[in-house]
């Protein structure tokens, strides 16, 4: 079994766990709803094509997909040093070289800047830590309940008296995992040479802002550095009826998390969600396509955090090219992508 950074080389579970253990944001989602385009729901684009295109770029870390296996409900943890290969850097950009070295960041991060500033045929790479929220009173109440009772019922009401999940803030265990990981953070950045975000983006909604504030302040205060994680509507998860992915008003997360940068254009309620809407799965990739998009258009930071959703990291991972993966609450991944300018038009 692999490790889990920060925890002492053993894996961690969020609630005692007895049966096998579900999943809210990676449920199986019922067929009734309506689905109808993204595109009417969502602001019109600015631009009438694609400026790039994304690539996953593989072996500067270890195969997740096959670290995943290797987890309860094959969900990977945080891994040590995020899994950075032990090899050197090559100038060539198509991957490391062969030679077996420590793992090095500082040299990793030397290998993106180069890239970086050759800028041979208008090409950037970025390095996102991606960051899956930490668990939820959805995720929790839903193990309690079973899928299909969650899928039928329970997830279209906004809490069952006792608990509201509407807009799902983050239960106990889950803030603890989210420390760990801030843990993880502050060892990485003292011992490790391990990088920084340059930017901070998150899903507008409650458990990604309070993760994002969890992991993150620690580490910035440490470094003297200034927390302010960028609100972005188009990293959130899958669009259903689900009340756990309805967000709260903009006037709650700016009294709420002050430290936060709403982007600009960001309604004051919550216009995407539906009760009987389905984002259908190509129209979901297709939004995280054009945050990618820009991203890659007007941010120069080379590395960049993303606070998000399980479906969110899939569809991420799709748009780039790279092999599927499950990922825990409140575990970060890396992923290394090479963004490739494209001629007006294309697809």
């Amino acid at each position: 079994m692999l490790p889990v950074a920060g925890t002492d080389n053993t894996t961690a579970s969020l609630e005692p766990n007895n049966g096998p253990k579900s999943d809210a944001d990676e449920s199986v989602i019922p067929t009734e709803y309506q689905t109808s385009s993204i595109k009417s729901m969502l602001k019109p684009r600015s631009k009438t094509s694609y400026e790039y295109k994304f690539s996953f770029m593989p072996g500067f870390f270890v195969d997740y997909v096959k670290a995943a296996e290797l987890y309860p409900d094959a969900k990977v943890q945080t891994l040590p040093n995020l899994g950075i290969t032990g090899r050197g850097y090559g100038a060539a950009p198509e991957g490391p070289s062969s030679g077996e070295q420590r793992p090095s960041w500082r040299g990793f991060t030397e290998y993106l800047q180069g890239l970086n500033e050759r800028n041979e045929h208008g090409e950037s790479y970025k390095l996102l830590f991606l960051i899956r929220h930490a668990a939820g009173v959805h995720n929790i109440f839903m193990e309690q309940v079973g899928t299909d009772a969650w899928n039928d019922y329970w997830a279209h009401l906004e809490g069952d008296g006792k608990v509201i999940w509407l807009d799902a803030r983050a239960v106990d265990s889950g803030i603890v995992e989210a420390q760990r990981l801030a843990q993880f953070w502050i060892d990485g950045v003292q011992n490790d040479d391990m990088p920084l975000p340059g930017t901070l983006y998150t899903s507008p909604l409650a458990r990604c802002l309070e993760t994002t504030r969890l992991v993150y302040a620690p580490v910035f205060k440490s470094q003297q550095r200034s927390l302010q994680p960028v609100v972005k509507e188009l990293l959130r998860e899958r669009l259903t009826g689900h009340t756990c992915d309805k967000r709260s008003t903009r006037s709650w997360i700016a009294k709420a998390f002050p430290e936060c940068q709403i982007e600009p254009g960001f309604a004051e309620s919550d216009s995407l969600w539906r009760a009987d809407y389905l984002e259908t799965p190509e129209d979901h990739v297709a939004r995280k396509r054009e945050l990618l998009e820009e991203i890659f258009s007007n941010d120069d930071s080379p590395f960049i955090s993303l606070t998000t959703h399980s479906y969110a990291i899939s569809a991420i991972l799709k748009v780039v090219g790279a092999p599927k993966f499950r990922v825990a609450e409140a575990a970060m991944v890396p992923l290394f992508i090479k963004a490739e300018k494209i001629a007006a038009g294309a697809p």
